[in-house]
């Protein structure tokens, strides 16, 4: 697995990263969330092995990780595709520079661009869910066992975010760990099976559900009728859904309200 032990990173005296520590295991999705100037990017480029860590340590199934590079495919934020190139070439390209013989690489990438319903095309003219997926392709090129992804559909229309969620889903199908940070809460309900909340430190992890039963001290309570909400405590629930004669739904507080509450209040 991926093992982030106490990390710390500091630049020019101001703390980044206060002695994080988390883990991803192969088949799963771990989210990191927190605000802008959280420390996400560090994080993730201090486990790629980008920049080096203060103190602490990581290790990408038992290796540091400039030895375990074949073992990562990483997309960071605001990456772009190299223009001039088609969608085939271009994953093929990253193939040869992983070290794959070209059979191999002409092959893996008609396969990972047909498995993920791409067009062989100038990538300057695929829509930006498509150019995404370029990116995340050439990533898997060399077959790492890791993705890490840095906010992978931040300015993608609501389509083409969902196309990038079923590739991610079926990327972990197939046993591959998947660390990514994201800005979109529904993202992180949709995708993880564990979150972590990071402002600099870890303020609070565990997987969606868990989270969301181990955090809510209220319930959210809609009149389907009227859609007037309420917020409604554990004890006094079942007493207020009596005043009720109209349909009503009941709800654990959302990933997006336990954010705020905790990311918020710190």
């Amino acid at each position: 697995m991926i093992e982030v032990k106490n990390l710390w990173k500091s630049f020019k005296g101001k703390v980044v990263n206060e002695d994080v520590s988390l883990f991803v295991r192969p088949g799963e999705i771990v989210a990191l969330l927190g605000p802008n100037g959280g420390g996400k990017t560090t994080l993730l480029r201090q486990i790629y092995g980008e920049i080096r860590s203060d103190k602490g340590e990581v290790y990408i199934d038992g290796m540091r990780p400039f030895k375990a590079l074949h073992l990562m495919g990483v997309v960071p934020q605001d990456s772009r595709p190299m223009f001039g190139l088609k969608s085939k070439e271009h994953v093929f390209m990253m193939g040869l520079l992983k070290g794959m013989k070209r059979d191999e690489a002409r092959r893996r990438a008609s396969e990972l661009l047909d498995k993920f319903q791409v067009e062989d095309k100038l990538v300057d003219d695929l829509s930006g869910g498509n150019k995404r997926k370029v990116l995340i392709a050439s990533a898997l090129m060399g077959d790492p066992k890791y993705l890490l992804l840095d906010e992978p559909t931040t300015g993608l229309d609501p389509k083409a975010r969902r196309e990038v969620w079923d590739m991610l889903k079926s990327i972990k199908s197939v046993g591959k760990g998947i660390l990514l940070t994201t800005h979109y809460l529904e993202e992180a309900e949709k995708l993880a099976d564990r979150v972590y909340f990071l402002k600099k430190r870890i303020l609070m992890e565990g997987d969606t559900q868990e989270l969301r039963r181990r955090f809510t001290r209220f319930y959210t309570v809609t009149n389907v009728e009227t859609g007037e909400e309420y917020r409604v405590r554990e004890e006094e629930l079942l007493s207020f859904l009596r005043n009720f004669d109209s349909g009503v739904e009941v709800r654990l507080a959302s990933l997006e309200e336990i954010y705020s509450e905790v990311v918020g209040n710190e």
